[in-house]
């Protein structure tokens, strides 16, 4: 197996990562192969300026910028935009309003736009590639991480959650076949008062995982455990009294009190 990785440098994120797992190929086919990934990655950098620049918060013309001081046209115009928009709603319905990003009465996605961003251009530029001798692909973005593996490959992709209050010691080891990981903390995500510390979700798309992330931080310990169960959620969280807590499609599967 041989390992291409690519650091891309974009507006939208801090730190932009894509890394290939390819099996034994020829020289000649692992330079074409290059060239190809290089070209796609250049496309993938100018999609992500691209909703940067749509979706920004700080740019006083972006589309979210217009539509917070009344204008509504873009509903109408921006394909993106409506989308965005109504996965927003559909994502406070379904999280109880746990996850709102019409808190206050003021539209501000911000914990949603990086990662539906991410899904995009996983699906449009990364996921076509992956079929042997592509055994699998990762794109990581500040912190968010989508993976994907052929379906005739064995290959699993470690990835590792660190207790990002305890000098970064290892809470779990994942070995991902497919899907998006999230890991959020409630410092960070200026949710200082959450009973959950730290909150990792394991969900398909890492747009679902960012949704309930944010909504665990907001619902705290006692609600979220419910949902977890009725959502059928996975992921491992920290609990300020109950420590780690690690769950399973629905079932708690470990609690260790500190």
């Amino acid at each position: 197996m041989q390992t291409i990785n690519d650091t891309i440098q974009t507006s939208l994120f801090r730190h932009l990562r894509v890394s290939v797992v390819i099996s034994e190929m020829v020289n000649h086919k692992v330079n074409q192969f290059k060239n190809k990934f290089t070209a796609i990655t250049g496309q993938i950098k100018e999609k992500f300026d691209q909703v940067d620049q749509v979706f920004s918060l700080q740019n006083s013309g972006s589309l979210v910028a217009k539509f917070q001081r009344g204008d509504r046209q873009q509903l109408l115009e921006s394909p993106d935009f409506q989308t965005v928009y109504s996965l927003a709603n559909i994502s406070k319905n379904k999280t109880n309003g746990y996850f709102d990003p019409f808190d206050g009465g003021r539209y501000t996605p911000s914990d949603l736009i990086k990662s539906w961003a991410v899904d995009q251009v996983f699906n449009q530029y990364l996921r076509p590639l992956v079929e042997l001798p592509v055994a699998g692909i990762m794109l990581e973005a500040d912190g968010v991480i989508q993976t994907a593996v052929a379906t005739s490959s064995a290959f699993h992709w470690p990835v590792l959650v660190h207790d990002s209050f305890k000098g970064e010691g290892l809470l779990e080891k994942y070995q991902l076949t497919g899907g998006g990981i999230v890991t959020v903390n409630a410092k960070t995500s200026k949710r200082p008062q959450s009973p959950i510390k730290q909150l990792t979700i394991i969900s398909e798309r890492v747009s679902e995982a960012t949704i309930w992330a944010i909504a665990g931080l907001n619902a705290g310990t006692a609600k979220f455990l419910r949902l977890i169960n009725q959502k059928h959620l996975s992921g491992i969280l920290i609990d300020r009294a109950l420590g780690v807590i690690e769950f399973e499609s629905g079932k708690l599967a470990q609690k260790q009190v500190f």
